[in-house]
């Protein structure tokens, strides 16, 4: 440790002097600060578009070049519109078909005959040891089978709701007990006849003594009142598919949604009709298909819309003003500074991080030339934007879209659609050049592109050292500027033992003069 004699013999601010003679060393270190704040803030730019590039491109840019929504259409529904709902995918072809729902499909149940306990005290959270005694009847072995699938407990363990909580993750069915009726519910996840070991009966199946004699589930007709004869269950339900005459032809289905010539059908409730087994007197729902014209110019302006967006964003950061006489401001210069003209002094400072960034100019060019050029798009006339009405605006704006003539995007969504969706979202068929790739699927690729070669020079922070280009440099440069603070310690401590050699040959000095003057005034 140096120590420090500040001024007492020679009457200097050694403190001052230094700190003045520190601010000359110090500016080749404040330079590499400064450097590595600029490649901080470099990063963080090229960070935040690719951001921006991610939004675009996986929310928005792949929205417009779904082909379902390209291909958009619409059902209109006549006649009994309360039986069916419908929702048409891009599948869909334009044309009518009848439907008539002759039953909707239900799911199979059972639940406990009579009440499961004998006391009231039954916990269902605690053990089934604990409560053996207050079931109406005990349980001989610690499985069930519930439509096949085996569930193992263990009664020393596990409760009755734990159990049947099991049975719930385990099985297809769901299982419950309800304190205040004190039975057992099991319902099926499905509905229709997917129940038992083949997955295709109408009842729920089990076994187990558990189940049939603890819980009092049964199945299948029983003794319901001692006379020995098979009464009927009502506590059993069966299952039923859903059965529907499609253009008169008998359609079954296990669900009641699914999907024919590309339109998702709901089944809500049988159609009217005067005699279920007749299907000439049901009242039928007729479905119209065609072509949803309106969805699909929306598909389009979002696309002009989003691209228009996301090119003036790179436009704006590649021109960004670059001022160079705002370097970032050190640690020393902001104490003397207000932090409004912080502020100020930073906004210019970071602007024009990615003036002419060499990815971003690279990607606009492609996003432009994607627009203008024309896809092989077979023999249809639909093969460049502008032959379907949508054209770049002048010099000035950069390559800015418009939808120019509506009248020629609807002709050719309605003429010729499959060109229509081609010139858009064609994945191609494997041309060299890529001319048969659609015009959203040349950005999407083009901005893939960019995003891995900003990852490759920016990585994936700003703070963090890693094999980037600017992760490498900012290594270099915290290993720089560690020296280099190093260094200015080593100097500063330097200046302290030679001013404080100075300052104590002073005072020897000093005393030796004083000893003479002493000396000679007393003799």
């Amino acid at each position: 440790m140096v120590m420090r004699l500040s001024g007492l013999a020679s009457g200097l601010d050694t403190d001052t002097v230094i700190k003045q003679l520190m601010t000359a060393q110090r500016a080749p270190v404040d330079k590499i600060f400064q450097k590595k704040k600029t490649v901080e803030w470099q990063r963080q730019s090229l960070l935040d578009m690719n951001t921006k590039l991610y939004d675009y491109r996986n929310n928005k840019l792949f929205n417009s070049k779904l082909e379902g929504n390209l291909s958009a259409r619409k059902a209109d529904l006549g006649g009994d519109t309360e039986a069916i709902s419908v929702v048409p995918t891009g599948d869909a072809q334009p044309g009518e078909m009848t439907v008539k729902v002759k039953t909707v499909a239900t799911a199979a149940s059972n639940y406990s005959s009579s009440e499961i306990t004998i006391d009231t005290t039954f916990d269902p959270n605690a053990t089934l040891d604990s409560q053996k005694t207050k079931l109406f009847s005990p349980f001989t072995n610690n499985t069930v089978v519930i439509n096949g699938k085996t569930v193992a407990f263990d009664p020393s363990k596990d409760s009755l709701n734990a159990i049947l909580s099991r049975i719930s993750r385990e099985t297809n069915v769901s299982a419950f007990y309800d304190a205040s009726t004190g039975k057992v519910s099991l319902v099926a996840k499905q509905t229709g006849k997917v129940n038992g070991a083949s997955g295709a009966e109408d009842k729920i199946t089990f076994d187990g003594s558990l189940l049939e004699d603890s819980l009092k589930l049964k199945t299948g007709p029983y003794d319901t009142d001692g006379n020995g004869t098979p009464d009927a269950n009502p506590q059993e339900k069966s299952a039923v598919d859903a059965e529907v005459y499609v253009n008169d032809m008998l359609i079954k289905r296990t669900s009641n949604t699914f999907r024919i010539n590309g339109l998702d059908i709901t089944v809500k409730k049988a159609s009217n009709r005067t005699d279920a087994d007749n299907p000439a007197t049901y009242t039928g729902t007729t479905i119209s298909t065609s072509t949803n014209t309106d969805k699909i110019l929306e598909t389009v302006k979002g696309f002009i819309k989003d691209y228009n967006e996301m090119l003036k964003t790179l436009q704006d950061k590649v021109s960004e003003k670059r001022y160079r006489d705002f370097p970032p401001l050190t640690d020393e210069q902001k104490k003397d500074m207000k932090d409004k003209e912080i502020e100020l002094w930073e906004e210019k400072a970071q602007s024009g991080t990615l003036k002419d960034d060499s990815i971003l100019t690279k990607l606009i060019s492609k996003m432009r030339s994607a627009i203008i050029a024309r896809v092989d798009n077979g023999s249809s006339k639909y093969n460049t934007l502008s032959s379907i009405g949508i054209v770049t605006g002048n010099y000035q704006e950069n390559g800015k879209l418009y939808l120019e003539n509506e009248e020629k995007l609807k002709e050719a969504i309605e003429k010729d659609p499959q060109a229509f969706i081609g010139l858009i979202s064609a994945n191609g068929n494997g041309d060299p050049k890529g001319n048969d790739i659609g015009v959203a699927e040349r950005i999407y690729t083009a901005i893939d592109d960019a995003m891995k070669e900003i990852k490759q020079k920016a990585g994936t922070s700003s703070l963090l050292s890693d094999s980037s280009i600017l992760g490498l440099q900012m290594e270099r440069l915290n290993k720089e500027l560690d020296a280099g603070n190093q260094r200015l310690v080593e100097v500063e401590k330097n200046y302290y033992r030679k001013f404080t050699a100075m300052e104590t040959a002073m005072q020897r000095y000093n005393a030796q003069s004083t000893q003479l003057s002493n000396a000679f005034s007393a003799g």
